[in-house]
């Protein structure tokens, strides 16, 4: 674990009045009002996540393309057209597809779904795929919820198979959009521009029982149902948690606290995952095994999970998950070890020819967290080089790939992940044009430094007002805190957990996965809380920190 240089977030002010308002306003105490100021949080943020109030939710009938996509399915429904819901196989994707094959099922709808497999198919709308599915399955409209949105080509092509098509993504958009209805925040000025597919496929839902007037789906508790899965592929699916985003996951954890059908029944105990359940639960321990299904093979099963009503199938679905969430791991982690270091070179693009395409996106976050910098690990298949990349915050890989898009043959995602594709032949131009743009943005950020909330412990909240800020999360970190001390004896280790304490400190210290060296003499380290209304007391290390004073 190397030193970080390390900074207070924002101002370390001694005077309270920039959070008091705050605190006096949401009844908080000065430090939970202190750290939500220390992330930008105003009363109208703050608002979404200590008064969640699903009335405030965006009306769905806002969402560019919304209208027009839940007449086009009421329409569907009521002519008794076959539907096809075409998905994603990340957690994100099949959240979305299962959500909206349950609502359209409660509508009355002749619907099935379909996620593409990411080692024959590839993401997005495949061309082959679709020839198969309207020869096998005759639908007459098909659904892309998490994708879709650059498919243009392949939208175009099934006009000759005399399918029509609604797009719902929440990715970045293309050049050219797809001739048909397209359902997607960035295309007007939509009040909540960070939404995830689910999140659209979501809105999509609401509007479509709205203009149904009747029937389980426009029931309040049917719906409120529904945000357990936007919960699972927001979070999982690393979009802000800002905005009305904080409220549908906050209604969606607490949900999922209460009693679920079989399938997430059987998640949630296959994962040892309580209540009261936190962003990190979803985050570390739910979107893992919903992934490795995609990551190891098709992922139809992790959908059957998240739809399925009878026990005895969520119990062998949710353990085929379990052993292949296992199995991931151990691929990921030989990968990991074979990759060289990147040196200096400001972007990390790593090809590997034979490496697991299901896990190349783990490894990028975990080079991208490690070295500090946008990371790209990829695969080659005949001759073309597959990859996904993460970075870290401040970067924004979509731009990046943008400028290198003459070296490129298909890309697309977020501003910190995406995936790509190029002729391995033309990996040295790419390099270069990928580390001139990475040199460009790293230096308009500045060092790279971790931020911390503040010295000591004392300033941190208790449990119940942490818990009451929650969800914590992408745009929303969670609480860091510099504590200094002596190690008081040896690590206590078992299977990947080093715990130890700080001499004169009653709190409990842990680091997760591989066991860090001896600190010798006084440390100076960045925690966070750990599930502390759990194990009061308990601290997760999140790096060794530069024992020189913070900027």
């Amino acid at each position: 674990m190397n030193p970080l240089p390390w900074r207070l977030r924002r101002a370390h002010l001694t005077s309270s009045d920039p959070w008091r308002p705050l605190a006096d306003r949401f009844g908080l105490s000065l430090e939970a009002a202190r750290l939500a100021w220390l992330r930008n949080a105003d009363a109208e943020e703050l608002a979404w996540r200590l008064d969640p109030d699903l009335g405030r939710a965006t009306d769905p009938f806002l969402l560019p393309g919304v209208a027009a996509a839940a007449r086009q399915l009421r329409e569907a429904i009521d002519r008794k057209a076959r539907i096809c819901v075409y998905g994603d196989y990340d957690v994100d994707g099949v959240t979305a597809t299962a959500l909206l094959t349950r609502v359209l099922a409660s509508l009355g709808a002749q619907v099935d779904f379909f996620i593409p497999n990411r080692f024959s198919d590839g993401y997005g709308l495949n061309q082959a795929c679709i020839q198969d599915l309207v020869e096998t399955r005759r639908p007459e409209l098909l659904v892309s919820v998490d994708c879709g949105v650059r498919s243009a080509a392949e939208v175009a092509a099934s006009r000759d198979l005399g399918v029509a098509w609604i797009i719902t993504d929440h990715h970045a958009l293309g050049d050219t959009m797809p001739d048909c209805t397209v359902v997607h925040p960035g295309l007007d000025a939509y009040p909540n521009p960070w939404l995830s597919g689910v999140g659209v496929a979501f809105k999509l839902a609401q509007a479509v029982a709205e203009l149904s007037q009747g029937g389980p789906a426009a029931q309040p508790a049917f719906l409120r149902a529904l945000l357990k899965l936007v919960a699972l592929g927001t979070i999982a699916d690393k979009v802000p948690l800002l905005g009305e985003n904080a409220l549908l996951v906050k209604e969606g954890l607490a949900a999922l606290g209460g009693p679920n059908a079989a399938g997430l029944a059987a998640l949630l105990r296959m994962a040892k995952v309580e209540a009261p359940l936190r962003a990190r639960d979803v985050a570390f321990r739910l979107g893992p095994r919903l992934n490795a299904v995609g990551r190891m093979g098709g992922a139809e099963d992790a959908v059957r999970l998240l739809l399925s009503k009878d026990p005895e199938e969520a119990e062998a679905l949710a353990a085929r998950l379990e052993g292949l969430n296992a199995q991931r791991r151990a691929v990921q982690e030989d990968l990991a070890a074979a990759l060289p270091p990147p040196g200096d070179a400001p972007f990390d693009l790593v090809v590997c020819p034979g490496a697991h395409k299901g896990v190349l996106g783990i490894v990028a976050g975990q080079r991208a967290r490690t070295y500090n910098r946008p990371s790209a690990v990829c695969t080659v298949v005949d001759g073309v080089a597959q990859g996904s990349a993460r970075a870290p915050e401040g970067y924004d890989l979509m731009r990046l790939l943008e400028e290198a898009k003459p070296f490129l043959r298909t890309f697309g995602g977020h501003r910190q992940a995406a995936g790509l594709t190029f002729d391995a032949g033309r990996e040295t131009f790419l390099r270069r044009a990928l580390n001139l743009g990475a040199t460009a943005q790293a230096g308009a950020m500045g060092p790279a430094v971790l931020a911390v909330d503040g010295r000591g412990l004392a300033e941190v909240p208790d449990a119940a007002e942490l818990d009451r800020l929650e969800p914590f999360g992408q745009g929303f970190p969670e609480p860091v805190f510099q504590v200094e001390g002596e190690v008081d004896g040896a690590f206590r280790s078992f299977k990947g957990v080093h715990r130890f304490k700080l001499k004169g400190v009653r709190s409990e210290f842990t680091v997760f996965g591989e066991a860090p060296p001896p600190y010798a003499g006084r440390v100076s380290l960045a925690v966070s809380p750990q599930d502390s209304l759990r194990w009061p007391r308990a601290w997760r290390v999140e790096g060794e920190l530069d024992l020189a004073e913070a900027p």
